[in-house]
Formats: C-alpha cells, sequence, structure tokens
C-alpha cells in the first residue's frame, strides 16, 4: 500500500519514520530501504535517525533512479543490468552516426550544421540529442511508442523520430518505456511475484518524481508498503492556487478553469509551482495520509512568513503588521564582491555566536548557487584569522577541477602538448611539487632553472621545425632545444662565452654539480616532448585509457594527500573508456575530445564532506535547504538564480509542457521556498548589490525581490522606507570603513586590522604614514667598514635599495616573475649597451661586425630575421663610429688596473679601476647615462684622483649618445669622497632622502640659479612624475622607506646639492 507523509517540518517527518522503523521486518536480517534525493540527505537522515533510535545500522540510502531500476529488476527478469540508453551511451552511438552520411532532405537541420562542424563539435551535439531522447523516455513514453510504430508524435520530429529508430535497430535491448510497458502488462495479466520485493520501502522527503516513476511506486505498492515523506510547505488544499503570471495567462486563454482558481498566498502561489504539480500527481493516485505540521510558535519576522505559508491567506484577507526593530531574523546585505559577501557574513555569524551561547558553527548551512565562484573566497576569509576567533567550517559540493590541484595540472599538460610550449607555461607546470618530485627536482631548484632559461633566453617551440607548424621560418632561436644545448655544452665545454662550438654558443654558467639540474630539466622536456606525437594522433577510447594512465605514471609522483585525486583522474578514463565500449564505439577520437570527457566528468560536484561538522557551506541544490537554526543564502544576484538553461532548438519538449516536466527554473523556485519554510530561527540573504567599479546600484535574484515585494505589502512602511530597506543593511566598499566602528551604525566588524585602518582613516588631519624605520638602525658590524669601490656605487646608485637589501635582507625585486615567451622583437636597453660594448671592443681590435652577429643569434638575444639584421647593422654602424672617436681620443700609455686604497676615519674604501691609461681613464656607454650611473662614474672619478700615480693624467672621458663626458682633476677629491664615505655610513643605518634622478634635476636647477621653489618644483616632477616622466618614487623600495612619498625636504635639498652640486661643476660635455 502507498502512504503518504506531509509535514512542513523534516524534524517531524524523521519522527514518524523513526516509529515506522520501530516495527521490525519479518526477515531480521533484511536492511531497510530508504530513498533520497541526494547523499546530503541521507547523511542527515542517517545521524537523525540514530539520534531519535540510538543507531543508525543495516540500512540501505538509494537515489530514486537506482530504487526504480532495482524494483523493475525484482518484478521481472529481463530487466537489464544496465541501462543501454542512458545519454552517455546513448552520445557515444550518436556521435558514430553523425560522422557517416545522412540523408540530405530529412536530416535537413543537421547537415547544414555538421558541413562545418569539427569533432568536438560534433559529439556536443551528439550530447544534446542524447539529453532529449532521454527526457522523451521519461516524460513523453507516448512519443517514444509512436516513433517505434512507424508514426509521427508531434510536428517537426521527422530526423529525430528517423535516428530514434536508428539507434533502437543498433542497440538492440529494452530501455525505459519497454520496461514500463511490459511491467504494466505483466500487472494486468497477474504474472509478478511480489514475494521479491522489499517488505517496506521509505521514500524521503522527495521533491519530485517523474509521471513513470510514479506509475512504478503504484504498482509495487499493490505488493508491498511504500511510505512517502514530502515535505508540504502548507496545509490544507493548495492545489487550486496559482501566481498572478499564471492566472494572467489563463484568463487570457479563456480557461473556465481559471475561475475556479486562487492565487492566495502569493510566495507559496508564485515559488511553489514544482511541488504543487507533484502532490496534485501523488493524490491521483489516493494514498493513505498522515499529517502533521507545525506552526511556529514565536512572533519574530521569520516565523510570519513561514505561518503565512502555512496557512496561506490572500494578502487582502490579512492585517498589516509591524515591524519589531530588534528583530533579526530575517536580514538582507548588499555588498559589492563575493569576498565582501564573505567578509560581512564572517562578521555576523561571529556576532550570532556571541549573541546566542546555545548557537554552534554546526547550525548554520551557507548555500550558494555559485560555489565555483565562491569556494576560494570562502577558504580565503574562513580558512586564515587576522586576530579574531576562527570558524570552523566545511566546504562541499566543489568540483575536483576547484578542489584537486592534480586534475587542473594534468588537464594543463595534457592541453600544453601539441602547443608552443611557452616557457612561463613550462615553469608554472615545474612548480608544482607532485610533478617536479617525478623528474628529481625540488623546489629551491627553481630559480636556478629559471636564471638559467633567461640567460639562453628560451622562449617557446621544440625546435626550429617546430616553429614551422606554426607558420613561422624555420629557427632554433629561443626555442627549448637551443637552450638545452647551450646548457649541456657549457658544462661540457666551458669557456669565454663568445666561441660557438658547431653553431652553438656554449653557456658557462653551469659549474659542478648543478650539471645534474641541467639533467632533470632534460629528463622532464624530453619526456614531455617524446609523449607529443602520440598525444596529438588520433586512437580508439581504449588506447587513450593506456596513454592517460602512462602520462599520470610518468609526470606524477604522487604523495598521500594527491593519491586520491589521481584515483579519481584514473576513475575518469575508465569510465569514459567503458562507456564508449558499452555503446559499440570503436572509431578513433582526438586529444582535444578525450580532454573534453575528463573535464566534463572531473567538473561533477561532489558532497562528500557535506556535514561533515562547523559551518557547513554547499551548493544550492534542491532538498538541500536541511533544518538548520540559521540557513545564510550568498551570491543571490540576478541571473545567477534561479537558474535558466535554455533549451536547444530542436528540443520538442520545449513547447509543449505537461504536469510532472523538469524544469531548472522551477526546481529552483520551489528550493527557495523550502529554504524559507526550513530556517528555523534565522534567515540571511546576501548578494552583490552595488558595482565595484562605479557603486551603481545591482539588482538581486528575481525571487529576492519577490521576497522583499511581499514583505513590503505584508509589513507597515518604517519612517516612510519600505519594510524591506529597514531589513536590508547596504555595506561599504572596503571592509575598513569608518561605518563598521560607530556606535551609533547598524553595521560591526570584530577585526582589528581593520578597525586599526577606520581608525587612522577618521583622524581629523590626516596623520602622516609611519616611517618603516623611524630610528637609526644599530650600528653596523665592523666588516661594512671595509667597503668595495663597486659596492660604494652600488650604494649611491640607490641608497635606500641597499640599506633594505644589503643590511634587512629585504629584496623587492620581482625575482619570481616568469621570464617572458614572446619572442624578441627588439632589444632592451641592457642587452643592446652589452652588444654595443663588444662591437666597438671587436671594431678596436680590427674583428668583422659578421662574426658578431652569429654569436648574438646563437645567445638568442637578437630579433629573429630580418629586423635583427637591421638592428645590429644599425648598433655595428653606430660602433664603427664611436670606435673611430676612441681611436681619435689619445689615452696615453695603457696602465694595469689601478689599486684603490683609501682611508676615512675607520671607513676604508678598496677596489681598482679599469680603462686606464696615461691619459686618464677613458670609456663609452651606447646609451644615454642615467643620473645614477653618473654619479657612479663620479665615485670612480674621485677614486682616480685620489689613487692615481704622477704617470697618470686624473681625468676621466666617457664617450656617450649624449656626447663626450669629460671630468676635469678634482682639487679637493679626498675632501668630497670622504663626504661620500661619510653619507655610506649614515645609509646603513637609515634611509636617506637622496634620489639620483630628482636630485640631478634640483641640482641642476640650483647651478642655474634659479629660484629655490623652482628647483623643487622640477625635482618634484621627476619625484612623482608627470610629462617629464615616469616617477622616481613608483621604485618599491622608496614606497616602503617613505610611505607618503613627501621626502623632499631641507634635508633632500642638502643632500642633493652636496653630492651632486661638486659633479654638475666638473663635468664637461662636447
Amino acid at each position: 500500500m502507498l502512504h503518504l507523509y506531509h509535514s512542513n517540518r523534516l524534524e517531524r517527518l524523521a519522527d514518524e519514520l523513526a516509529n515506522i522503523l520501530t516495527v521490525p521486518l519479518g526477515d531480521p536480517f533484511a536492511a531497510e530501504t530508504l530513498v533520497v534525493q541526494h547523499q546530503g540527505m541521507g547523511r542527515w537522515l542517517s545521524l537523525e535517525l540514530a539520534r531519535r533510535l540510538g543507531i543508525c545500522a543495516n540500512t540501505t540510502f538509494l537515489l530514486p533512479a537506482g530504487f526504480i531500476w532495482q524494483l523493475l529488476r525484482q518484478l521481472r527478469d529481463d530487466v537489464p543490468e544496465n541501462d543501454r540508453y542512458q545519454p552517455v551511451l546513448t552520445q557515444w552511438w550518436l556521435f558514430d552516426r553523425l560522422s557517416k552520411p545522412l540523408p540530405d532532405k530529412l536530416f535537413f537541420p543537421l547537415t547544414t550544421y555538421l558541413q562545418t562542424a569539427d569533432e568536438l563539435m560534433r559529439f556536443q551535439l551528439a550530447g544534446e540529442i542524447a539529453n532529449c531522447f532521454d527526457q522523451y523516455l521519461v516524460y513523453r513514453p507516448d512519443w517514444i511508442k509512436a516513433w517505434e510504430a512507424g508514426q509521427r508524435a508531434v510536428k517537426g520530429d521527422d530526423w529525430q523520430a528517423h535516428l530514434w529508430r536508428e539507434l533502437r535497430a543498433g542497440r538492440q535491448g529494452l530501455h525505459w518505456v519497454d520496461l514500463q510497458q511490459r511491467l504494466s502488462d505483466s500487472y494486468r495479466a497477474g504474472e509478478l511475484d511480489g514475494d521479491r520485493l522489499p517488505e517496506r520501502v521509505c521514500l524521503f522527503a522527495l521533491s519530485t518524481l517523474s509521471p513513470g516513476y510514479l506509475e512504478i511506486l503504484n504498482l509495487a505498492a499493490q505488493f508491498m508498503d511504500i511510505h512517502l515523506f514530502m515535505l508540504n510547505p502548507a496545509e490544507g488544499h493548495w492545489m487550486d492556487l496559482v501566481s498572478e503570471k499564471e492566472m494572467s495567462q489563463r484568463a487570457l486563454g479563456s480557461e473556465v478553469d481559471a475561475l475556479y482558481l486562487d492565487v492566495g498566498n502569493p510566495l507559496l502561489a508564485s515559488l511553489g509551482g514544482q511541488g504543487r504539480d507533484f502532490l496534485s500527481s501523488l493524490i491521483a493516485f489516493d494514498p493513505g495520509s498522515w499529517e502533521a505540521f507545525v506552526e511556529p510558535e514565536s512572533n519574530t519576522l521569520l516565523h510570519d512568513l513561514q505561518r503565512d505559508i502555512l496557512l496561506p491567506q490572500g494578502l487582502e484577507d490579512v492585517a498589516l503588521n509591524s515591524l519589531n526593530l530588534t528583530d533579526r531574523s530575517l536580514e538582507f546585505h548588499v555588498c559589492h564582491s563575493p569576498i565582501r559577501e564573505l567578509e560581512v557574513l564572517h562578521d555576523q555569524l561571529l556576532d550570532r555566536f556571541s549573541q546566542d551561547p546555545t548557537l554552534q558553527p554546526s547550525d548554520v548551512l551557507v548555500m550558494t548557487p555559485d560555489m565555483d565562484t565562491f569556494a576560494p573566497y570562502i577558504e580565503a576569509v574562513f580558512g586564515e584569522s587576522d586576530g579574531t576567533t576562527t570558524i570552523p567550517y566545511t566546504l562541499s559540493d566543489r568540483s575536483q577541477i576547484g578542489e584537486s590541484p592534480v586534475a587542473s595540472l594534468f588537464l594543463q599538460l595534457l592541453t600544453l602538448m601539441g602547443g608552443r610550449y611557452h616557457v612561463d607555461q613550462m615553469l608554472s607546470l615545474l612548480e608544482q611539487p607532485i610533478l617536479h618530485r617525478r623528474f628529481g627536482l625540488q623546489a629551491s631548484d627553481l630559480p636556478r632553472i629559471r636564471h638559467w632559461l633567461e640567460l639562453v633566453a628560451v622562449r617557446w617551440g621544440k625546435d626550429g621545425a617546430d616553429r614551422e607548424k606554426f607558420g613561422l621560418p624555420v629557427t632554433g632561436q629561443n626555442s627549448w632545444q637551443a637552450g638545452l644545448d647551450r646548457l649541456l655544452l657549457g658544462y661540457a665545454f666551458p669557456g669565454s662565452g663568445d666561441e660557438l662550438f658547431e653553431g652553438v654558443l656554449p653557456c658557462s654558467e653551469v659549474e659542478g654539480s648543478e650539471a645534474q639540474l641541467v639533467g632533470y630539466l632534460h629528463s622532464f622536456l624530453s619526456t614531455l616532448f617524446d609523449l607529443e606525437t602520440q598525444i596529438l594522433s588520433a586512437a580508439p577510447v581504449s588506447v587513450w585509457k593506456v596513454r592517460i594512465n602512462d602520462l599520470i605514471d610518468r609526470f606524477f609522483d604522487p604523495d598521500e594527500e594527491s593519491i586520491p585525486q589521481i584515483q579519481a583522474l584514473r576513475s575518469a578514463i575508465a569510465r569514459t573508456e567503458e562507456c564508449a565500449a558499452q555503446a559499440g564505439f570503436s572509431g578513433s577520437v582526438s586529444r582535444e575530445l578525450i580532454s573534453t570527457q575528463l573535464r566534463q566528468q572531473l567538473s561533477i560536484p561532489t558532497s562528500s564532506r557535506f556535514l561533515g561538522g562547523g559551518v557547513s557551506f554547499c551548493a544550492l541544490t534542491p532538498l538541500r535547504a536541511l533544518p538548520f537554526k540559521l540557513v545564510c543564502m550568498i551570491g543571490m544576484n540576478d541571473a545567477v538564480f534561479p537558474r535558466d538553461k535554455q533549451p536547444v532548438g530542436f528540443d520538442l519538449m520545449a513547447g509543449s509542457h505537461r504536469l510532472g516536466d523538469r524544469s531548472r527554473r522551477a526546481d529552483d523556485r520551489y528550493l527557495f521556498l523550502e529554504t524559507l519554510i526550513s530556517a528555523r530561527v534565522q534567515l540571511y540573504i546576501s548578494y552583490t548589490g552595488r558595482d565595484i567599479r562605479d557603486n551603481s546600484i545591482l539588482p538581486p535574484s528575481v525571487l529576492v525581490s519577490e521576497l522583499r515585494d511581499y514583505l513590503d505589502v505584508r509589513y507597515q512602511p518604517i519612517e516612510d522606507r519600505p519594510a524591506s530597506d529597514y531589513l536590508t543593511l547596504q555595506h561599504p566598499l572596503q571592509a575598513f570603513s569608518s561605518g563598521y566602528f560607530k556606535p551609533s551604525s547598524r553595521l560591526f566588524s570584530y577585526s582589528q586590522p581593520n578597525c586599526e585602518g577606520a581608525i587612522a582613516l577618521q583622524k581629523a588631519t590626516p596623520a602622516n604614514p609611519s616611517p618603516f624605520i623611524a630610528r637609526p638602525l644599530v650600528e653596523a658590524e665592523a666588516s661594512w667598514r671595509q667597503v668595495e669601490l663597486n659596492q660604494l656605487v652600488s650604494f649611491f646608485i640607490n641608497p635606500v635599495r641597499y640599506l633594505l637589501s644589503r643590511r634587512l635582507g629585504i629584496n623587492l625585486a620581482a625575482e619570481d616573475a616568469l621570464p617572458d615567451h614572446r619572442d624578441p622583437f627588439e632589444m632592451d636597453y641592457f642587452s643592446k649597451d652589452r652588444l654595443f660594448k663588444r662591437l666597438v671592443d671587436g671594431s678596436l681590435q680590427g674583428a668583422e661586425p659578421i662574426q658578431l652577429m652569429t654569436v648574438e643569434r646563437a645567445r638568442g638575444l637578437l630579433p629573429h630575421g630580418v629586423t635583427g639584421e637591421i638592428a645590429f647593422d644599425g648598433l655595428a654602424d653606430s660602433a664603427q663610429q664611436f670606435a673611430a672617436v676612441l681611436t681619435s681620443l689619445d689615452n696615453g700609455t695603457p696602465v694595469e688596473p689601478l689599486l684603490v686604497n683609501h682611508t676615512y676615519d675607520e671607513l676604508h674604501l678598496q677596489g681598482q679601476l679599469d680603462q686606464v691609461g696615461s691619459s686618464g681613464v677613458l670609456g663609452f656607454t651606447y646609451n644615454k647615462l642615467p643620473d645614477a650611473r653618473l654619479l657612479g662614474l663620479w665615485i670612480r672619478h674621485l677614486a682616480l684622483n685620489v689613487s692615481a700615480t704622477p704617470q697618470i693624467k686624473p681625468v676621466t672621458r666617457w664617450l656617450s649618445q649624449e656626447g663626450l663626458l669629460t671630468f676635469q682633476p678634482v682639487s679637493d677629491a679626498s675632501i668630497r669622497l670622504n663626504e661620500l664615505l661619510d653619507l655610506y655610513w649614515q645609509g646603513l643605518h637609515e634611509p636617506i632622502p637622496l634620489f639620483a634622478k630628482s636630485a640631478r634635476a634640483y641640482a641642476t636647477s640650483l647651478q642655474q640659479e634659479k629660484p629655490r621653489e623652482r628647483c623643487l618644483k622640477l625635482a618634484r616632477e621627476r619625484w612623482f612624475g608627470g610629462f617629464a616622466g615616469f616617477a622616481e618614487y613608483d621604485n618599491p623600495y622608496y614606497q616602503l622607506a617613505f610611505p607618503d612619498g613627501e621626502v623632499l625636504d631641507e634635508r633632500f635639498e642638502i643632500l642633493s646639492a652636496k653630492v651632486f652640486g661638486p659633479l654638475l661643476s666638473a663635468l664637461e660635455v662636447s
């Protein structure tokens, strides 16, 4: 017999189920069979039964489809073990059929599309057709029967009917409609054996079942007890309630039935359509009925709303209520982004736990319709603590791709093959521990490998031939093969770095045990490239299974955490191979199709962690609205919920709705209603209601809007504001807004860092940010008094960087940035300067430029092709001109490098000067000397003056694009050098405001006798940027040391004049 149980509380349904289970089965070893909508409900129900009965054991939880097929097998012997017509199998059969010629006239809609469709598009089309056929089997069995009888079922079904008949002939076996018909025939003939059925089955809180499933249940109920527990939002008969929209549509259609329909409670009528239809279908079977509706006891806003739904009346029949201003049972929160929604939720939960000691994290359910978007933000906000209390939580319903780094890495690896092998992509792969462990690498090895690849200028492509397939000239320059050859040859034949060996320029950076690292890198690349041909060739799915498993074995070194993730990968390809085999598909498929199939399988959410303890985060899915004290819905944005999947153009069901048809949009509307009645104490709703860019208003989900509209009609306005406005908290863009920390504000925050930020922002006069170094550091050790000349030059290039990086070990350089994968279309500043120096040196020695061009091409720094030749020829011409000028500038007799030894106070400067002749120092650079390098040249000139012997003239000449720079002898060089050494010692203990670009601008203007204000203005233009160029203050070291940037003060003026004044006085440009 079929027994129907109604209640608006799942707890009451669980009570009655427990009462039924207390009656033992006739067979003490038989398992109880419970049918639930999803695994999460099964977990909740098992916990509830254990609380009531002391234990929940020997119980089998089944999903509806599995249960129905089990019933069929128990009632008939001809039911197949597996459904041969399930969509995943039908898709493979249809894919094979669509690859063959189709009758043009009959299949014109398809052949037009298939003419331009590739393999993947054809497979996706097969999937859409398979899904339609599956829906027809379940919801339109009369169409299937008509097609198999050679008849038309509906207008426009010609090609689908033909294709179905081909499918039926090719697949053989019984499908759902056959089994349903045979079961019905056997029942009428009295041939069914009910003794094979279980004694009783309980179906708990199913939100819907197809008409066919209900027919089989009704039939099975003739032989066994079937207890169906239904969550019913309203007491009494509400089958005649329809939404205002539906009422209007029926009235326009002049349906006589419309005269007997009523809107009643507008929320129940609008949201409850699916439940109404399902309940109507159940009542049609005239089951025995049991009811246990529970009216909310308190008069909170949430309970009033639930009472309105339970006892539905038209709004015209009820009086307006007044809002209790202290009632927090129902709230709306408007934020600017998903992460702000999570930050707000975190504070709101902390407050609710504080206000209600009985509220535990396990009493809180948080649901979102877009788990893929919110999952990383949930982990970011709830997974870290900023000093506040950490809230325990569990996160379920994530796809394996979103949750498993291994799955994401594998798909990335599979997609990479056959591509360009960009250097940044390859290094990203190597950063994954599971992969670099397989090839003997450690995380600490990666910076060295990154440095080598930058040095040998690897950009993309396996080799020259690989580039040709992308329509580019055959050249190995900047390829992986060229880079590896340079590294391996550099280890075998270390040299000067300028001599070619068989056309390869050895890179001598690899030394000693580092050769092993190059070997590991070579092993990774050779393994990847060797598999490419195999992966890019089409093959049967069974071969792909072998390939995928081989790929996993070759590239992954699993640890305890990644073993389950790898097993999930193996299971995914095994399922794909099994489906293709069961469908009889033996053709070959491409890497793209296999990759898409695996991605699709790995994208299926898993609910294994649902109700795992703490606050439960999960996806907003049907019957996931379990009873919790506090239910939160986040991400309730417009166009996100309710979800509305548009049917494909050939879906014949789209234009012919019937009672019992499934609709994603209707599912979500009913889910929203279930959520409203499942919150026991509080309901919390948030959405992104403000644009993060311009603060414009964004609408919430239409369901949230319906709820707000209902509240506005049901409750009196407050201070001329609709009730829903008072229930809505508009949150600022930033979490450190002062509004969170004002006693009179409804907003609040538990974050100490945000409070400190708000206090700083709210001070009457904005305080200057605290300096990074508030007072001088402890005195540097004695070793710092031994100063190398190059070290002193490096200091004055950027004194702040020197202090932070050398003394404090703070490195702000972007060393972790991945190398550029683009071909060199032009040479950068430093590469051009280095090449120019080689060209000038070669020209002075009488070498031909063409020899150097071959070396530079092998170095990988020249642009490819003619562009590189033009760039090289331009530099070579300039180099010859420079060489001619340098030859004309007599530097006298060359001497050995000049040793520098200078002592000031306890500081000892030492080093050596190169490019020295009897006429002084003569050097050159291609580019204009930047201000910092000019200062470095000045320091070396001062060192020359204090160290030169009588045979050496203390003059420095430097040739560049701006002319010949000359520093004449400096009479007080020792004093000037001592001043710089003194600044060096100061700069080791605190940041000094000396910035080469800005300081030179100030000192130059001062030397030109411009007003002080004008001098400072020009310096500020260099410092903060503007029309004069980039801002010097953009340097991260300056920004760290001087947070507000306002440091061009009196001390800056003194230092600028002290350092650059003598330099500019001694400088001559000709």
